[in-house]
């Protein structure tokens, strides 16, 4: 994979020099590969992913990487052509989630530099973004955080539930399914890590995720059911069907 590859101590120095070219007060929340590195559960990273909560946010944030030399390649993607550093930054959102109260209720503070002041996402929401990315990468993050033990599963469930609630609530149809992402992604890392995932938590799950699913089935209609269908019959042909 191309970029830089960032210990802790590149992460921590990136924020001071950042910091010092923001010219407003700005909140920044650091997702995936970058917060498990800088909680030491993850040794390094390529991807740098950050979100900001407002346009004005990503302006002054955007203006700051522009003077430390980072230009705008494509889609979230700034990179340094000196330095090789790439760094994806939203704004209100990430991938296809908006930056709920969930993510930001229990997000870690890593520390202020400047104007700008930088968190850290929860292990439970770095899976929950990880979940629905179907990325293999992603998946062995999500089995890295489970063996690290610093994970509550029932602040995982509560999360995952309440923004699926949320996602059906403001966009019917085409909301994301989350509890029924997390439900393959964790069923996915089982498979390569047997009895990774607690059975009790999975089964708890695989409840939820079927009375969520006849919901969203009903709104979306059979024909666009998609991969959560396909999902239903694979969990029938390997004997652990979904308990509706």
């Amino acid at each position: 994979m191309p970029g830089k590859i960032n210990y802790k101590e590149d992460l921590l120095e990136l924020p001071e020099r950042i910091g010092e070219f923001v010219n407003m007060k700005i909140s920044v929340y650091v997702l995936g590969g970058a917060a498990l590195t800088l909680r030491d559960i993850k040794p390094s990273t390529v991807d740098i992913g950050i979100t900001v909560e407002d346009q004005a946010s990503y302006e002054a944030l955007v203006s700051a990487l522009e003077r430390l030399g980072f230009v705008h390649e494509s889609g979230l993607r700034f990179r340094n052509i000196v330095t090789d550093e790439y760094v994806d930054v939203d704004v209100g959102k990430f991938i296809r989630l908006p930056l709920y109260p969930e993510f930001k209720q229990d997000a870690q503070l890593l520390g202020v530099f400047g104007n700008m002041e930088v968190l850290l996402f929860s292990n439970e929401s770095v899976i929950l973004l990880k979940s629905i990315t179907g990325r293999e990468r992603d998946l062995e993050d999500i089995a890295t955080i489970i063996r690290s033990g610093d994970l509550s599963w029932e602040r995982l469930l509560q999360k995952a539930v309440s923004i699926t609630d949320k996602e059906l609530a403001e966009k019917g149809a085409k909301g994301v399914l989350l509890v029924f992402e997390l439900l393959v992604a964790l069923d996915r890392v089982n498979e390569e890590n047997p009895g990774l995932v607690p059975g009790d938590f999975l089964d708890r799950l695989e409840k939820i995720a079927g009375e969520y699913y006849k919901i969203w089935a009903q709104r979306a209609g059979v024909n666009k059911a998609r991969h959560y269908s396909a999902y239903l019959e694979k969990a029938g042909e390997d004997g652990r069907p979904i308990k509706q």
